[in-house]
């Protein structure tokens, strides 16, 4: 999020850069009656242009009880505001507002109006909010910066709540308790570029502008990312991760000029690919952090990107040192890889460095677990494949030489003899005769 900030800090700097008049009356235990009654009395309101009242008691703000005429900047956070209203000027010049830190709960048109076009600068993070309407932010229209996280909003955003802000840049939607983001939400926000959508239990990604240079998606239960088409994105955050267990980073083709790729916290992560396409994927990367996830091994399939990414970024992840990684020790004398990788596994290697174990000392064991089941499973076949030749064997037999017994009876034996017709004349009266006897 550094890019935002620096460029928040731009229009800031941009807004303030004309003849600034400052009052500053911070942490000092005010309330609202102290300064209407007895403090503004003491300046000039009229003349100042930056009015910085943070880190006070103030309950309510009312415009109408002080002349604000020239005001651009008003700092109101960190008070324990329920309302505050702009009703009492046609207009005011004010750019700047920041009422993070309270206790609002609503902001009704009497706050938010056409009394306040030229705002630009809107910060409404940490306070109690539960819905942002379609009346709610329409007067902005040229608003480049909103914040709104750490709000218990949950699906209470009006499907239209954003629409009217089409010079909006950056947009801050962190935890605010969104179960979803609807697809229309962000259609007409054409000049955003930086989203941060992080800690919200959505397990899809939105529609989102192709405008977007920074996405923060960190703490959210996503795991594909096959359909994210950002040909602008810069930096893609993915740390703390839940449910994150495996990455095919050709799922990131789309992300063309991506430079900054940040994996950290993911604990559930062990398995990292990448298999060959036709194309470079991710050819701008220069910055690869995935520290401190469930990574054992990377596979040889990752060294082109590993090479061609100016700083990776490996620590605190339980590494297996063994011949799979020995790729990555090649790659020290550029990239120097070996010396973030401490060993957890095995034990003769636990606690040392990648770089500090020669690469005949890397040796891979056969895994017993997997070779048992296999050994069994030919012998079962083996068995089973000579029960069968067994069975067909002695199903293939002459059929002259099979023995019937007949029930309660002689046994008679076919064998395959010639005889001659006084033979066959001779058994048969011999046959006969048996036969006469027995009735």
């Amino acid at each position: 999020m550094w890019l935002g900030s620096l460029t928040f800090l731009a229009v800031v700097v941009s807004l303030v850069s004309a003849k600034t008049v400052t009052v500053d009356l911070s942490f000092r235990g005010l309330k609202k009656e102290d300064f209407f009654v007895k403090m503004q009395s003491q300046f000039n309101l009229q003349e100042v242009t930056d009015l910085i009242l943070t880190g006070n008691e103030f309950d309510s703000f009312l415009d109408c009880s002080t002349n604000l005429e020239m005001l651009r900047t008003l700092d109101l956070s960190q008070n324990h505001l329920q309302r505050f209203f702009f009703l009492c000027k046609e207009e005011y010049n004010l750019q700047i507002l920041n009422v993070s830190h309270n206790k609002l709960e609503y902001i009704d048109d009497n706050a938010f109006n056409d009394r306040i076009p030229k705002l630009k600068i809107l910060d409404l993070s940490f306070n109690k909010l539960t819905v942002v309407n379609e009346t709610m932010l329409q007067h902005f229209t040229i608003l480049e910066y909103l914040s709104l996280s750490h709000n218990p909003i949950a699906d209470g955003i009006h499907e239209s709540a954003f629409w009217n802000l089409k010079a909006l840049k950056h947009l801050d939607l962190k935890d605010i308790s969104a179960p979803y983001f609807l697809p229309t939400f962000f259609k007409t926000l054409t000049n955003l570029s930086t989203l941060d959508i992080s800690w919200n239990p959505i397990s899809a990604i939105p529609l989102l502008p192709i405008s977007l240079q920074e996405l923060d998606l960190s703490g959210t239960q996503v795991t594909n990312f096959g359909n994210l088409y950002l040909p602008q994105l810069r930096e893609l955050r993915l740390n703390y991760m839940p449910n994150l267990t495996s990455v095919a980073l050709n799922d990131l083709e789309n992300l063309t000029s991506l430079e900054t790729l940040s994996m950290i916290g993911c604990k559930r992560l062990t398995q990292l690919s990448l298999w060959p396409q036709i194309g470079v994927v991710l050819p701008r990367l220069q910055r690869f952090s995935i520290k401190g996830c469930g990574l054992e091994t990377l596979g040889v399939d990752l060294r082109a990107l590993m090479q061609q990414t100016a700083v990776v970024e490996l620590e605190n992840n339980p590494w297996k040192c063994d011949c799979k990684l020995e790729w990555v020790s090649l790659l020290n004398s550029t990239k120097n890889l070996g010396q973030d990788i401490r060993c957890r596994t095995p034990d003769q290697h636990h606690g040392k460095f990648l770089a500090e174990i020669p690469s005949y000392e890397l040796q891979c064991d056969y895994d017993s677990s997997v070779l048992y089941p296999i050994l069994w499973t030919c012998f079962s076949i083996l068995f089973i494949a000579l029960i069968i030749s067994t069975i067909l064997l002695f199903l293939k037999r002459p059929i002259g030489q099979w023995n019937f017994k007949g029930r309660n009876r002689d046994t008679v034996t076919y064998k395959n003899v010639v005889e001659s017709n006084n033979d066959l004349v001779r058994i048969l009266a011999v046959s006969e005769t048996q036969d006469r006897n027995e009735e």
